[in-house]
């Protein structure tokens, strides 16, 4: 707790460093979930837009290809 009350620097190190770790523990558990189930879940897509959404908030982004492209024509899997 003592890290929160610091300067607007040490704010911005705790964000720029836990943003992108929670981001990778999300997409990790979206994984986890999708591999035990054997399918993508609505679980599985939560984690993994929540996890996309943090990734867009971080100061240094790249692209990963944690989430499973989808099928460009609906009606095929």
């Amino acid at each position: 707790m003592s890290m929160l009350r610091g300067s607007p620097l040490r704010h911005r190190i705790l964000f720029v460093l836990a943003v992108p770790l929670g981001a990778g523990l999300l997409s990790a558990l979206g994984h986890l979930v999708q591999r035990r189930h054997g399918r993508p879940t609505s679980v599985s897509e939560s984690l993994f837009a929540i996890a996309s959404s943090l990734r867009r908030r971080t100061l240094f982004t790249r692209p990963t290809g944690d989430h499973p492209p989808a099928s460009e024509t609906p009606g095929q899997p």
